[in-house]
């Protein structure tokens, strides 16, 4: 028998729902029609395709199984940028890649072309020569491969290399090296400090000539998302910004390359991009607040709620600042900067009172302040928060934000937010989509971030359409730790539609509340894995990418009824002298009496510790049904949880049941027997 974890049954989708698994090709040049290939599974003929490109997408057919091609026609204006693509069919909606829109001519790496051999281009004597004049073109790395292409320069000529993977959905870490005509290394670069982890550099060349242009991923990995957009020409492209964000609502004066751009954040999401007029490199991220917002160095003092955007310009640089307290008072420290993609940033923030005395820090926790590691590290790490509570006695104090390897320069800007608050929570949908089968159940997952609020939660949805029925979405309080400030925990809710019920896509928001507080969770869009080790504290831990900044929703839509449909019953509760028992009963639902099912269930029942899954057996009189025990101990938390069952039938179809409510009262110290109601809570 086995127990799901909460995210591995959240993305778990039927083997029914589309698939798209490749993009041909991961871009084109802006306003040009083109012929794009959806490659994938479970693609009924010529589903509708859901982007926000601006064009028309028409079905071509199908040239083999998996694969549907279309012709894309512009409907208006295609700035350059990143869009997502997704089908939706009778079968339910798929996942989300990207498509990158530039502005030069495209060709394809000729070792990526269908039918092509392997290592056409692996070297400098095999380099693929392209045009002297600016273009894209569209390649792959498959592991330890290296791509070599010949690109003609001029005398005079400023030219610029760069590499779109990361930013555009693959799982590829570029770099890129140029060698000049005798085959002598002129360039370098891997994670330019604008582009996260994708590489940018620039060369001038004295006399005409070429050069060889070599790209190779740099952990030399396997990956299924493993394309790649080379660019190259000259052309002006965004490599500082500040500030790093804006306030919601406000047109903001922000700098790029020292040029004024103003930026309109009227919008709803956590994020937008800014780019320089008319370049055709892709536009950075900027981060959109909802309190005032100062630029350091600050004159007045401080009011709060309130951002400040800074600039560490100097190695070894500290930014201080000065805030009036009342003993007692509690103060959330927040900073953003390397999260954004912007900013090198590994950030470190202080806390000292009058005198001087450091109070608290946040950001130099986990990592060995070695210079070395901390540029490693900060690749992969998160930027800091701090949860503090002035002194009694204390009026001021003064807060610092440095570099953990004290660094500084263009690129190490950051915005830190400071408020009064005892707590706070942040939630993430990390659910990308879901599928409901008409009279049928599906799941999705919810992440917690708890910020020092240790309470009882519940997560409820949002914009939910007549003929949903919703349940779960509950988190038991925490036993306070004065070690333990922080701690992520996931709630499950299920999603079970009439049979009759035909949902267009639609969007659903959760709302997380507890005692006293209340935030709306955030969506990711998409999530695209990433091989590689991804254990906590790794340093070149790798992370799935998402699309947290494109929208705070979950999509949504119905599909075709599974086969089969699960149904769990709480039998009875009974106490014992180590914790309780619950004892349930699964069934299986057909309208098909040849249907076959499986001989057991999977239990998904999170965040309860202390809890084992024993005596799972199928009735032997009737195969459709069984019963299973969950029992806890002295160490289990009383409170609300969520219980859920799964079974997979033939044709990799998923199937879950409605999540139960499983209430765990405090332990006795006299033991009972209690029956469990014969209602199932909700």
């Amino acid at each position: 028998m086995r127990i799901l974890f909460v995210l591995a049954a959240a993305l778990t989708l039927s083997a029914a729902a589309p698939t798209i698994t490749e993009l041909h090709p991961r871009g084109a040049q802006k306003g040009r029609p083109f012929e794009l290939t959806l490659i994938g599974k479970d693609l009924s003929e010529g589903p509708a395709v859901i982007s926000n490109l601006p064009a028309t997408f028409t079905p071509l057919g199908s040239d083999r199984a998996g694969y549907i091609n279309y012709l894309v026609e512009p409907t208006g204006d295609w700035p350059v940028g990143t869009y997502t693509v997704r089908v939706k069919a009778a079968n339910g909606l798929s996942n989300i890649l990207l498509l990158s829109i530039g502005a030069f001519p495209e060709v394809i790496e000729e070792e990526s072309r269908a039918g092509s051999l392997p290592h056409q281009n692996d070297s400098i004597e095999k380099a693929q020569t392209l045009p002297a004049t600016a273009i894209t073109v569209n390649g792959k790395l498959k592991g330890p491969e290296r791509d070599v292409y010949r690109v003609p320069v001029k005398a005079g000529e400023r030219r610029v290399f760069e590499v779109e993977a990361r930013r555009v959905g693959s799982a590829v870490d570029p770099v890129i090296q140029v060698y000049d005509a005798s085959g002598k290394r002129i360039g370098r670069s891997e994670d330019d400090p604008s582009l996260s982890l994708d590489p940018r550099l620039e060369l001038s060349f004295a006399k005409e000539s070429f050069v060889y242009v070599e790209i190779f991923d740099a952990r030399f990995s396997n990956q299924m998302q493993d394309y790649y957009r080379f660019k190259t020409g000259s052309y002006a492209y965004a490599s500082e910004i500040f500030p790093l964000g804006g306030r919601r609502g406000e047109a903001v004066d922000v700098s790029i390359n020292k040029s004024i751009v103003k930026v309109d954040l009227k919008t709803k999401l956590g994020q937008v991009s800014v780019n320089l007029p008319d370049s055709p490199a892709l536009p950075l991220p900027f981060a959109v607040g909802d309190y005032p917002e100062l630029r350091e160095p600050l004159s007045a003092p401080i009011q709060l709620p309130l951002t400040i955007n800074g600039r560490l310009d100097k190695p070894a640089e500290v930014d201080s600042f000065e805030i009036a307290v009342k003993g007692g008072e509690d103060f959330f420290f927040e900073l953003q900067a390397r999260e954004l993609g912007t900013s090198k940033l590994t950030g470190l923030i202080t806390v000292y009172d009058e005198s001087g005395k450091r109070l608290a820090s946040a950001g130099d926790g986990p990592l060995p302040v070695d210079v070395a590691a901390v540029q490693v590290s900060s690749r992969t790490l998160g930027d800091p928060f701090l949860m503090f509570q002035a002194p009694q006695g204390v009026s001021k104090l003064k807060v610092t934000v440095e570099d953990l390897a004290q660094r500084g320069g263009p690129n190490y800007a950051y915005r830190l937010t400071i408020r009064k608050a005892v707590h706070d929570i942040r939630a993430t949908i990390i659910t990308p989509f879901v599928n409901i089968p008409a009279g049928g159940t599906a799941i999705a997952a919810v992440d917690v971030e708890r910020r020092g609020f240790m309470g009882a939660l519940k997560v409820t949805p949002l914009h939910l359409p007549k003929g949903i029925q919703v349940s779960g979405g509950d988190l038991a309080a925490e036993i306070p730790d004065p070690l333990v400030r922080t701690m992520n925990r996931r709630a499950t809710l299920s999603f079970t539609a009439d049979k009759d019920l035909s949902l267009p896509l639609t969007d659903l928001g959760f709302l997380v509340k507890g005692e006293g507080i209340e935030r709306e969770a955030t969506g990711f869009a998409y999530l695209i894995a990433v091989n590689g080790a991804n254990t906590q504290g790794v340093v070149d831990r790798q992370r799935p990418l998402n699309g947290k900044p494109l929208g705070y929703l979950l999509p949504a839509a119905t599909m075709a009824a599974t086969p089969a449909n699960l149904e769990l019953t709480l039998l009875k509760t009974e106490q014992k002298e180590s914790g309780f028992e619950y004892r349930f009963r699964w069934r299986w639902l057909t309208t098909n009496s040849m249907q076959v099912v499986p001989d057991t269930v999977n239990v998904d029942l999170p965040n309860l510790q202390g809890t084992r899954i024993i005596e799972i057996e199928q009735d032997k009189t009737d195969k459709r049904t069984g019963t299973f025990l969950v029992t806890t101990s002295k160490n289990s938390i009383p409170g609300p949880y969520n219980i859920g069952i799964s079974g997979r039938l033939m044709g990799a179809i998923d199937v879950f049941s409605p999540l139960l409510r499983l209430d765990l009262p405090e332990l006795q110290t006299e033991e009972t027997k209690t029956n469990a109601s014969t209602t199932n809570p909700r």
